[in-house]
């Protein structure tokens, strides 16, 4: 996702992104088959890859000012940052204060966007005018930006200490822990018609949409 001049654009960007995710894994049930696994890995992974796009795009789009969904348009105090570089040299000098150097600045040089420490922190510090919606987005009661990235890990490493971590997981939702991360993941948690990937996609839209107001 690019900086965008209207965050109505970005929502929907996110939006469809979301529901083509959850459209994948919505079929799947448990037990989850190996062909089926891969499928999750997938969605899991890229979940966390909207979420962290998501993010980056959205303070970059706020820094050059894009209109909010209610009209206004966004302002910051920080008037000198006019290019992409100085937006997130301003970034990275918040969040790594002990980083050397003044760019250009690779990907792994960057802010975590995926931890919503990232922009908690980032707004206030811009000045933003929209910093109050930033938190109260993330008031929004979700356990997903705790533990999609524990989940994304799983699939990336798959190890014991990564599988341990899944079963924390399991306990969290109280849902059995299961021979399959996936399994896990694709399960309901009591009270709830969906999967909890399925909701962690939800959840994800929803405080896209709060942030995006």
């Amino acid at each position: 996702m690019n900086p965008v001049g209207h965050l109505g654009e970005l929502r929907r960007v996110a939006g469809r992104r979301a529901l083509r995710l959850r459209a994948l894994v919505d079929p799947v049930g448990v037990p989850v088959s190996t062909q089926e696994d891969r499928l999750v890995a997938f969605v899991t992974i890229e979940a966390l890859n909207l979420w962290s796009s998501f993010a980056r795009s959205f303070f970059l789009s706020c820094v050059f000012k894009a209109r909010r969904e209610s009209g206004a348009r966004v302002s910051h105090s920080q008037g000198s940052l006019v290019t992409t570089e100085l937006a997130l040299t301003f970034a990275i000098r918040v969040m790594k204060p002990s980083k050397p150097g003044s760019g250009p600045w690779q990907r792994r040089d960057e802010p975590t966007w995926f931890d919503v420490q990232t922009l908690l922190k980032l707004f206030p510090a811009l000045g933003a005018s929209n910093a109050a919606q930033v938190v109260s987005a993330f008031s929004y009661p979700t356990k997903v930006f705790q533990h999609l990235p524990t989940a994304r890990n799983f699939f990336a490493h798959r190890n014991v200490e990564t599988s341990g971590k899944v079963s924390a997981i399991a306990r969290a939702y109280s849902v059995a822990i299961a021979r399959r991360a996936s399994d896990v993941f694709c399960s309901r948690s009591p009270a709830r018609p969906q999967s909890v990937l399925a909701d962690w996609l939800d959840d994800i839209r929803n405080v896209v949409d709060i942030m995006c107001q």
